[in-house]
């Protein structure tokens, strides 16, 4: 094949194609494969291949199973999956030294699922309309990608190895970015849910320090990492399920380690309700993000962060919020606080809690049925909570911070998700057509409109790290006084302290 454009690499040349006007290359590979000897191994370069090497195709998935809420939303991904290389994609409006800004996304699915493949992170829209070049990636996840195994004889270096995944990609793109037509001094990192809770880890991580200069976190579980004690408790018992000792987990087939996971995934109580996530190893990871955050980290780095407004709203699709009783939402708050909940926030808290939120959203005018109150007082916990105070802190030195509120309500589930959970997914790369997204977050004039003006502000803070645009007007830094946050809902807005209440509201028992 000789057309399509061509890039030179450290590791030899690759052909991608032309698509309506921009360069796309699928499936270059950023690390040798991670099989065999090497399942459990840290990300490597890659061999020099000879030739030119196309770049047509998108590279295998991480191995991972599917479940009901990622069937629902077409959150799976399609493709063939495997433990070979580690792969990325690119989109980019031409390799011509323009030095345009670079985008890197970084996937959600709870660390246990998802790929950069899927149709909903097709960039082409996003890298055409902010002439930015965009890149997705594959990184491990589930056991293969975070099982703590550093401490086991012949695993050297095997510790959060999806993360480590991900700076070999962000390393391999600052390294080539002029030749995709990027600057690599103007990278931005971008990702939701575990992407984003993976960025606010990188922040923290002395191996990614320097490799992007801007980061956009959305929706992230700040406080979802775990400490070395946890970690190798669970290995030990994800090791006891498979039969074997740790040391032998590189002879398992693949298909019985994801039945394990998968089987683990069901029990608990898990932090997050994740059996594999980052862990404060001391090495990769030295502290926890949000401490690290405190103590300085990232400080180099400019920030937008920000959660949807009903986050946790996402899991009506799998429970209908009349099926959830008062007696119900108290067990589940009492079961979860202590793993979910910022220091202090303990079992017994459960009705004290849940009172305290009746009381407010019935002042509010807002539902409260259990369910309700169920969903709002995780969303304060698990996203919003430490989201604002890495804000707060942040604003505290000056370093420069910007936060929103996604409030765009699903049509889907008689509206009971609200502004759940991934609702910003598809306004992100302009794909409201991918599959099962017209009925997850609509269509029409309105959503185009905001679509547009979201992109618009990515692309303008990975542009010169301020995300104001003429369409939404100024989008002021974050500071203590007034916490100003733009909204994005039916009408982007200038929101001053949302949610501060419900911070009021969990004070006492924080």
């Amino acid at each position: 094949m000789s057309e399509g454009p061509v890039v030179e690499t450290a590791y030899g040349r690759v052909r991608g194609r032309s698509e309506a006007g921009l360069a796309v290359f699928r499936g270059i590979p950023f690390s040798a494969p991670v099989s065999g000897a090497r399942r459990f191994a840290p990300p490597a370069a890659p061999a020099r291949w000879p030739g030119v090497r196309d770049a047509l195709r998108l590279g295998l998935t991480a191995p991972q199973s599917s479940d009901a809420l990622l069937d629902r939303l077409g959150l799976f991904p399609t493709g063939a999956q495997g433990e070979g290389a580690l792969t990325l994609n690119v989109w980019t409006r031409g390799c011509d030294g323009a030095r345009r800004p670079v985008l890197v996304w970084i996937h959600g699915g709870g660390f246990q699922s998802g790929s950069g493949s899927l149709a909903l992170y097709d960039a082409r829209r996003l890298a055409r309309r902010g002439d930015v070049v965009v890149v997705t990636l594959d990184y491990r996840v589930g056991a293969l990608g975070f099982l703590e195994l550093a401490a086991v004889a012949g695993f050297e270096g095997a510790s959060n190895l999806g993360l480590l995944d991900q700076i070999a990609a962000l390393r391999f793109v600052r390294e080539h970015a002029e030749a995709f037509g990027g600057e690599p001094s103007r990278i931005t990192a971008f990702g939701e849910s575990a992407g984003a809770g993976s960025l606010l880890a990188l922040l923290a991580m002395p191996a990614a320090q320097g490799l992007f200069a801007r980061a956009i976190v959305q929706s992230a579980a700040p406080d979802g990492v775990i400490d070395r004690e946890s970690a190798h408790e669970r290995t030990a018992r994800f090791a006891a399920k498979l039969g074997v000792a740790p040391d032998r987990l590189r002879e398992i087939p693949l298909d019985a380690l994801l039945e394990v996971q998968r089987q683990l995934a069901l029990e608990g109580p898990w932090k997050m309700d994740m059996p594999f996530v980052p862990v404060v190893d001391g090495a990769t990871l030295p502290r926890a993000p949000v401490a690290a955050i405190a103590a300085g980290a990232g400080a180099g780095v400019e920030l937008v962060i920000g959660t949807t407004d009903d986050e946790m709203r996402l899991y009506a699709y799998l429970e209908p919020p009349d099926s959830i009783s008062e007696p119900e939402a108290l067990r589940r708050l009492a079961f979860e606080l202590p793993a979910i909940a910022p220091a202090g926030c303990a079992a017994g808290d459960a009705a004290p809690v849940y009172e305290a939120f009746r009381g407010l959203r019935k002042a509010q005018g807002a539902p409260h049925a259990p369910a309700d109150l169920l969903w709002a007082i995780q969303t304060e916990l698990r996203l919003h909570y430490h989201s604002i105070e890495i804000a707060r802190l942040r604003a505290a030195r000056g370093e420069r911070t910007f936060v929103y509120r996604f409030g765009w309500r699903s049509p889907d589930q008689h509206g009971w998700l609200g502004a759940c959970h991934a609702i910003d997914l598809p306004f992100t790369f302009g794909n409201l057509d991918a599959p099962g997204m017209a009925s997850f977050a609509g269509a029409g004039p309105a959503a185009a409109a905001l679509s547009r003006d979201w992109m618009d502000a990515i692309c303008a803070f990975a542009r010169s790290g301020d995300p104001s645009h003429a369409a939404i007007g100024s989008w002021p830094a974050y500071d203590l006084a007034r916490q100003p946050t733009l909204g994005f809902a039916a009408e982007r807005a200038l929101l001053e302290a949302p949610g501060e209440a419900e911070r009021r509201a969990l004070a006492p028992f924080l």
